[in-house]
């Protein structure tokens, strides 16, 4: 069994188009290529050629940076 919350469902790791994203549970940045985002935000999402299928790239309010796929739904 997954310890992840959400799991990203319905987001495939070779699709690289843009998707909105509700957050299941508020993730603090660990890194400085990621952000801090705060349960039930609406992100922009989507993925970078070669990038680590556990994250995708997140937009909200003018920030940008790395969010792990469990902590997200895809609308």
């Amino acid at each position: 069994m997954s310890s992840s919350p959400g799991g990203g469902k319905g987001l495939d790791p070779d699709d690289l188009s843009t998707k909105q994203a509700k957050v299941l549970m508020a993730y603090e940045a660990v890194t400085p290529n990621e952000i801090s985002v705060a349960e039930n935000d609406i992100l922009i999402i989507y993925r970078l050629p070669g990038m680590d299928p556990e994250f995708v790239m997140a937009e909200k309010g003018g920030n940008r940076g790395k969010v792990p796929i469990s902590y997200l739904e895809v609308l």
